[in-house]
């Protein structure tokens, strides 16, 4: 029993020399894990990026509709508004043209 404590404690044993080859190995089955890991977390979408995917998909067909309903007014508006400068100047030019044609006043 005395045996046990002639012993110092944090002694460590002497590891052998590994040959670098096999260090490399290791180095490369670890790195290889290590990515094949990531790749896999990154991988499986979480329950709240679908949501927020579908939300982007639902937000963006709605804009894109309102998008076109405004185009849709506005070159309804603009044909409108020219058909009425139009007929303004329809009205303007006739009236002109009645004046025109009146015979003069001092003959």
């Amino acid at each position: 029993m005395s045996c046990l404590f002639c012993r110092s404690y944090y002694v460590y044993s002497k590891i052998e020399k590994e040959d670098p080859k096999e260090m490399q190995h290791r180095r490369t089955h670890f790195l290889i894990y290590k990515s094949l890991k990531k790749s896999d977390s990154l991988s499986q979408p979480t329950w709240l990026k679908v949501k927020i995917s579908k939300l982007k998909i639902k937000i963006g067909g709605k804009l894109n509709k309102m998008r076109k309903s405004i185009l849709l007014i506005f070159s309804s508006t603009k044909v409108v508004a020219f058909k009425q400068f139009i007929s303004q100047l329809r009205h303007l030019f006739k009236s002109r043209h009645a004046t025109v044609t009146l015979p003069p006043k001092f003959t």
